[in-house]
C-alpha cells in the first residue's frame, strides 16, 4: 500500500503475530526492527505515555486502510510503536 513517501507491505499471517515492511523513514538511521504493541485508542495511549515521560517520536498517523499508529521513546530508552487496527482482530 502506498504511504509516507514509499510503500509499505502489510504481512497478514491469519490468527496469530503479523508485521509489515516499509523502507526506512527516518533518514540517516541504520535499517531497524520496530516491535508494535496493540492499543485500544492510540491516542489516548500515546498521550498517557507522554505525561509518564515517553518521548513521541511520531504521533498518531492513519496507516491507509489498516490502522492508526505512533511511535514512542519510553523513559528507558526502547523505541516501539502503539497499533490500532481499524477493524475488531477477530477471535
Amino acid at each position: 500500500m502506498p504511504g509516507g513517501g514509499g510503500s509499505y507491505t502489510m504481512i497478514d499471517v491469519g490468527q496469530g503475530t503479523g508485521g509489515g515492511m516499509t523502507k526506512n523513514q527516518a533518514p540517516g538511521a541504520p535499517p531497524h526492527w520496530l516491535a508494535y504493541v496493540g492499543v485500544d485508542d492510540v491516542s489516548t495511549s500515546t498521550r498517557n505515555a507522554r505525561e509518564l515521560g515517553a518521548k513521541v517520536v511520531m504521533d498518531k498517523t492513519e496507516v491507509g486502510d489498516f490502522g492508526w499508529m505512533s511511535v514512542i521513546t519510553d523513559p528507558t530508552g526502547a523505541t516501539f510503536a502503539l497499533w490500532q487496527p481499524k477493524e475488531p482482530q477477530k477471535k
